[in-house]
């Protein structure tokens, strides 16, 4: 069996300056998702384009207040605090990544608990 966790891993020395670490990695820590649950987002990355943090929210998985607060007030200074100590790091907050084959769509199953549906036996 692979193992998948080089999609989301950390580098040991950019990480301990503030580097190459994903939202991804902080959520994990956090205990807020699951390997799996990046292992799912990243494969409807590719599939939707959408970005990383909307899948999450779209999913039920994390809030969107969430995402944003860790974006701003962790992700985003450790990523300068990086810049300013000279280790490159890519500037990931803006891009989307692109579908490889399918068009864009805005629609991702959610596994969240519906209270609108009805089971009839």
């Amino acid at each position: 069996m692979r193992d998948s966790s080089s999609r989301y891993h950390v580098e040991t020395v950019s990480s301990a300056l503030g580097g190459n670490k994903r939202l991804g990695a902080y959520l994990i820590e956090a205990g807020l998702i699951t390997p799996a649950q990046v292992d799912v987002v990243l494969n409807d990355q590719q599939v939707t384009g959408m970005r990383f943090g909307e899948i999450l929210a779209t999913r039920g998985w994390v809030k969107q207040q969430t995402i944003e607060y860790l974006m701003q007030k962790v992700i985003v200074p450790e990523r300068e605090s990086a810049k300013q100590a000279g280790i490159a790091y890519p500037d990931k907050t803006r891009q989307r990544s692109q579908p490889t084959s399918a068009p864009r769509s805005t629609s991702v199953p959610s596994s969240a608990p519906r209270d609108d549906v009805s089971w009839a036996g």
